[in-house]
Protein backbone atom coordinates (compact mmCIF):
# COMPACT_ATOMS: atom_id res chain seq x y z
CA UNK A 1 0.00 0.00 0.00
CA UNK A 2 2.80 2.37 0.94
CA UNK A 3 4.73 1.64 -2.26
CA UNK A 4 1.56 2.34 -4.21
CA UNK A 5 1.15 5.78 -2.60
CA UNK A 6 4.82 6.63 -3.25
CA UNK A 7 4.38 5.70 -6.91
CA UNK A 8 1.26 7.85 -7.13
CA UNK A 9 3.08 10.80 -5.52
CA UNK A 10 6.03 10.39 -7.88
CA UNK A 11 3.70 10.25 -10.86
CA UNK A 12 1.95 13.44 -9.71
CA UNK A 13 5.31 15.22 -9.37
CA UNK A 14 6.41 14.11 -12.84
CA UNK A 15 3.14 15.31 -14.38
CA UNK A 16 3.48 18.70 -12.63
CA UNK A 17 7.07 19.12 -13.84
CA UNK A 18 6.05 18.19 -17.38
CA UNK A 19 3.24 20.75 -17.36
CA UNK A 20 5.54 23.46 -15.98
CA UNK A 21 8.16 22.89 -18.68
CA UNK A 22 5.51 22.84 -21.43
CA UNK A 23 3.96 26.05 -20.15
CA UNK A 24 7.31 27.86 -19.87
CA UNK A 25 7.17 28.87 -23.54
CA UNK A 26 4.20 31.16 -22.75
CA UNK A 27 4.71 34.17 -20.50
CA UNK A 28 2.51 34.25 -17.40
CA UNK A 29 0.02 37.10 -17.12
CA UNK A 30 1.54 38.27 -13.85
CA UNK A 31 5.08 38.78 -15.16
CA UNK A 32 6.21 42.30 -16.02
CA UNK A 33 8.39 43.50 -18.88
CA UNK A 34 10.24 46.58 -20.04
CA UNK A 35 11.40 49.72 -18.26
CA UNK A 36 7.94 50.43 -16.82
CA UNK A 37 7.29 46.81 -15.82
CA UNK A 38 4.13 46.21 -17.84
CA UNK A 39 2.17 43.00 -17.86
CA UNK A 40 1.07 41.36 -21.10
CA UNK A 41 -2.41 42.78 -20.57
CA UNK A 42 -0.96 46.24 -19.96
CA UNK A 43 1.02 46.05 -23.21
CA UNK A 44 -2.09 44.88 -25.04
CA UNK A 45 -4.23 47.69 -23.64
CA UNK A 46 -1.65 50.32 -24.59
CA UNK A 47 -1.42 48.93 -28.13
CA UNK A 48 -5.20 48.96 -28.45
CA UNK A 49 -5.25 52.59 -27.33
CA UNK A 50 -2.53 53.48 -29.85
CA UNK A 51 -4.48 51.71 -32.61
CA UNK A 52 -7.42 54.03 -31.90
CA UNK A 53 -5.27 57.18 -31.97
CA UNK A 54 -4.92 59.36 -35.05
CA UNK A 55 -1.57 59.58 -36.83
CA UNK A 56 -1.11 63.07 -35.38
CA UNK A 57 -1.60 61.79 -31.83
CA UNK A 58 0.77 58.91 -32.49
CA UNK A 59 3.55 61.28 -33.51
CA UNK A 60 3.21 62.95 -30.13
CA UNK A 61 3.43 59.57 -28.37
CA UNK A 62 6.49 58.11 -30.08
CA UNK A 63 8.38 57.85 -26.78
CA UNK A 64 5.50 55.79 -25.34
CA UNK A 65 5.57 53.58 -28.45
CA UNK A 66 9.29 53.08 -27.93
CA UNK A 67 8.60 51.99 -24.34
CA UNK A 68 6.07 49.43 -25.56
CA UNK A 69 8.66 48.15 -28.01
CA UNK A 70 11.19 47.75 -25.20
CA UNK A 71 8.61 45.81 -23.20
CA UNK A 72 7.93 43.48 -26.15
CA UNK A 73 11.67 42.98 -26.71
CA UNK A 74 12.13 42.13 -23.02
CA UNK A 75 9.23 39.68 -23.27
CA UNK A 76 10.82 38.12 -26.38
CA UNK A 77 14.17 37.71 -24.62
CA UNK A 78 12.52 35.82 -21.76
CA UNK A 79 9.93 33.84 -23.75
CA UNK A 80 11.11 33.62 -27.39
CA UNK A 81 8.60 30.86 -28.25
CA UNK A 82 5.54 32.67 -26.88
CA UNK A 83 2.98 32.58 -29.72
CA UNK A 84 1.48 35.94 -28.71
CA UNK A 85 4.65 37.96 -29.40
CA UNK A 86 4.18 37.91 -33.16
CA UNK A 87 0.76 39.55 -33.01
CA UNK A 88 1.87 42.17 -30.49
CA UNK A 89 4.97 43.07 -32.52
CA UNK A 90 2.95 43.17 -35.77
CA UNK A 91 0.47 45.54 -34.10
CA UNK A 92 3.32 47.77 -32.97
CA UNK A 93 4.77 47.84 -36.49
CA UNK A 94 1.38 48.89 -37.88
CA UNK A 95 1.10 51.65 -35.29
CA UNK A 96 4.62 52.89 -36.09
CA UNK A 97 3.76 52.83 -39.79
CA UNK A 98 0.64 54.89 -39.13
CA UNK A 99 2.79 57.46 -37.38
CA UNK A 100 4.97 57.47 -40.52
CA UNK A 101 7.99 56.50 -38.50
CA UNK A 102 8.05 52.80 -39.35
CA UNK A 103 11.07 52.81 -41.62
CA UNK A 104 13.16 55.14 -39.46
CA UNK A 105 12.62 53.53 -36.08
CA UNK A 106 13.09 50.05 -34.70
CA UNK A 107 10.53 48.24 -36.81
CA UNK A 108 13.14 46.23 -38.64
CA UNK A 109 13.90 44.39 -35.41
CA UNK A 110 10.24 43.97 -34.60
CA UNK A 111 9.51 42.50 -38.05
CA UNK A 112 12.37 40.07 -37.51
CA UNK A 113 10.87 39.01 -34.17
CA UNK A 114 7.44 38.68 -35.81
CA UNK A 115 8.83 36.39 -38.51
CA UNK A 116 10.83 34.32 -36.03
CA UNK A 117 8.02 33.50 -33.64
CA UNK A 118 5.45 31.73 -35.81
CA UNK A 119 1.69 32.03 -36.13
CA UNK A 120 -0.21 35.21 -35.21
CA UNK A 121 -2.79 34.95 -32.43
CA UNK A 122 -4.90 37.65 -30.83
CA UNK A 123 -5.17 38.13 -27.11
Amino acid sequence: MRAHSYAAALLAILIAVGRASAASSVAPADEYFGPFKESILGIRNRLLAFERDTAWDLKRHLRALDNEELAIEDWYRKYPRDPWIRDFSARLVRVYDRAREGRDRYCGRMRLIARATGRTRRR
